[in-house]
């Protein structure tokens, strides 16, 4: 059985909790986020479900992308006549959009192909001519369906399960890294004019928040295909979720906030997912962002997590803070063919 469901819409099946917890998705995934999510994006964004009986066996995230789609327009109520679907993970790029009970070797992506193309041919009709897959891991064989794989920016693992404490993982770094996050961390720990908090993401305020990380939004303008700016009703959602922690950056005189990142958690792996910070010239701070690495460093140890991923970007950086980068591909799948093949 396979459920193709829009957020925006379709209530959140009784069958997601579980999901959820047996695929080890993230805050992301919650129907409450995702709803929100889609309701403020510029493509809809279906989430397809399958099933043997009651039970879920696979989920796929993705976007649908059509003539009709546009930077600053936000997702009309029909669908575009032409398009392909880009399978990636909502609100996170650095993660698959996809799980599988059965996944195999290739991580899912024959099954992709073989079980996603032909139930969204049959929902979105001759219109659906092609698919990204994004996030795969090595190069797999998929007879000739695939027709173009290119590897894309690498994301950044930090393992910190062999170390004992923060000084512990510092330790572990070139001397020059070293000394330089030594006298970050003391700087920033002996300024009385700001206070860094760990708190429940429930606990912050969702409008600061999207300020701060509109910072950044700013500085990539530049850059032809960015997420659009952060909602305030998105992250309001988002951060209530249970999963989320943030650290905050505060100016003690004024309560303003200077920077922010957050952590959503997961067993194995849990996420540095969003990072912003209040340019110098209008009162932010240097090197807030070494200092959040190493905070999330000392979260990630008190919580017994063996790794965190720090995302994409920046990766010769995160490399010299002992991060590990981990090869990420997209496969580009003509529809037409990989129909014919199945």
């Amino acid at each position: 059985m396979i459920d193709v469901l829009d957020p925006r819409h379709d209530a959140e099946p009784a069958y997601w909790t579980a999901l959820r917890e047996r695929a080890g998705l993230r805050a992301d995934w919650s129907w409450e986020v995702l709803a929100t999510q889609a309701w403020a994006a510029r493509t809809p964004q279906p989430v397809t479900v399958f099933r043997d009986g009651g039970e879920p066996r696979g989920v796929v995230g993705a976007a649908w992308v059509t003539g009709r789609t546009r930077r600053y327009r936000f997702a009309g109520t029909g669908r575009g006549r032409l398009g392909g679907l880009v399978v990636r993970a909502p609100g996170v790029s650095s993660l698959p959009g996809w799980w599988f009970a059965d996944a195999g070797a290739d991580g899912g992506l024959s099954r992709l192909l073989e079980t996603y193309v032909p139930a969204m041919r049959a929902e979105l009709g001759p219109g659906f001519r092609a698919m990204l897959v994004r996030q795969l891991g090595e190069p797999a064989a998929a007879g000739g369906r695939v027709r173009l794989v290119r590897r894309t920016e690498d994301v950044a693992v930090l393992d910190v399960a062999r170390f004992a404490s923060r000084d512990d993982w510092m330790q572990s770094l070139a001397r020059k890294r070293k000394q330089n996050l030594r006298k970050i961390f003391r700087t920033v720990d002996a300024d009385p004019s700001i206070a860094v908090r760990l708190v429940p993401g429930k606990e912050a305020d969702p409008v600061a928040v999207a300020e701060v990380l509109r910072h950044n939004e700013r500085k990539h303008r530049d850059v032809p295909i960015v997420a659009l700016p952060h909602f305030v009703g998105y992250l309001t959602a988002l951060l209530r979720q249970p999963d989320v922690s943030v650290v905050e950056y505060h100016d003690t005189a004024t309560g303003r906030l200077l920077a922010v990142g957050s952590l959503f958690d997961h067993p194995g792996l849990p996420i540095a997912r969003h990072w912003g910070a209040v340019e110098r010239e209008d009162g932010g701070r240097p090197n807030l962002y070494f200092h959040f690495y190493g905070e999330a460093v000392r979260w990630a140890l008190a919580n017994g997590r063996p790794s965190v991923l720090f995302g994409k970007g920046m990766a010769e950086l995160k490399a010299t803070l002992g991060a590990r980068l981990v090869p990420q591909y997209a496969a580009a799948v003509p529809v037409l063919a990989s129909r014919r093949h199945a």
